[in-house]
């Protein structure tokens, strides 16, 4: 009854969602363009809102359906290492053999493996578990409530390409609608015939597209900074830490802003469709910008002779 009930309150956000885009395309098909004087005008503003309407919607429902990324079937425990793994009494040891065959470079803040308790699978370098979903997904990257499904990494690129086009849908009805909410008002004569629902659907639709479309803009411009340096929502707040260096770098998995933004888009005619174009495998990821890396080497290279030189050195004994 409770996982029913949680089910129905978590598609709420999207039911508020469909409500509004329902009535926004009712309000400018049938309100806004009821006032249009000239047939041209009225079919150009048809045509451009049902391209844009029709890209917006299929993304919206690609991001809602589509699954978000789930840990391959190597990365679980076996019933027998399972059974190992609860009589080992170093679980810890036990899991970094487990480890070993897995390409698995991320570790906890205590530098051991990251194991999920609940799916009893060790966590592929960017998964995360999600409480809500109640399973480790890919890449994750946050739990959306519009969408009422997690982004990862089989439905970021629809993610953000929903956002995309919800800033192209609501500018697109501001825009249309702007003259024709000035009109209503101003109170222009030639508008005298037009009924009090389609005035009122006209200045809200327009209102709300303009708030709509500033609330979006920022969001998809935060998830363009996101997807240029190769970071997770999570990765902002948390940066991923690796074996064998304590200081975790801020910028993991940036390769290049353009190999960035391939491996969520990829490459050819359809990268902004909402079809999947992606690069990789999910779990694995390279690491840093070649340049970045050389860099590294040669910093460690010369903290370790440092530190060599120290340890070398003859220490002096201070007699009283």
């Amino acid at each position: 009854m409770l996982q029913t009930l949680s089910r129905i309150l978590q598609a709420i956000p999207v039911l508020i969602i469909s409500s509004i885009v329902v009535w926004s395309y009712y309000a400018f098909v049938i309100s806004l363009c009821s006032v249009l004087p000239e047939h041209g005008l009225k079919a150009f503003y048809l045509v451009v809102y049902h391209i844009v309407f029709v890209a917006f919607s299929v993304s919206y429902v690609r991001a809602i359906f589509s699954d978000a990324g789930r840990v391959p079937h190597q990365f679980y425990l076996t019933p027998l290492e399972r059974e190992n793994f609860d009589r080992s009494s170093d679980p810890k040891a036990f899991l970094d053999e487990v480890a070993m065959r897995l390409p698995v470079h991320e570790c906890t803040l205590s530098n051991g493996v990251r194991y999920c308790e609940v799916c009893l699978c060790i966590k592929p370098d960017r998964s995360h578990h999600c409480s809500l979903c109640k399973r480790c997904v890919l890449k994750m990257d946050h739990h959306c409530p519009w969408i009422n499904n997690c982004v990862g990494y089989k439905n970021y690129k629809f993610f953000v390409i929903f956002l995309m086009y919800s800033c192209i849908y609501t500018f697109t009805v501001a825009l249309f609608a702007a003259p024709w909410a000035v009109y209503i008002w101003n109170r222009v004569a030639q508008l005298a015939t037009v009924s009090e629902m389609d005035r009122f659907n006209i200045m809200v639709v327009f209102f709300v597209s303009v708030m709509f479309s500033l609330a979006v803009t920022g969001l998809w411009v935060f998830h363009g900074f996101l997807t240029a340096s190769n970071k997770s929502t999570l990765e902002m707040g948390r940066y991923p830490r690796f074996r064998n260096e304590p200081v975790p770098p801020k910028n993991a998995y940036d390769i290049g802003c353009m190999p960035n933004c391939k491996e969520v888009y990829g490459t050819g005619p359809m990268v902004l469709c909402p079809v999947e174009t992606s690069r990789g495998s999910g779990w694995m990821f390279p690491r840093d910008r070649p340049e970045r890396t050389d860099m590294r080497r040669l910093l460690e290279s010369a903290h370790s002779e440092t530190e060599d030189e120290d340890n070398s050195a003859p220490i002096a004994v201070i007699r009283a």
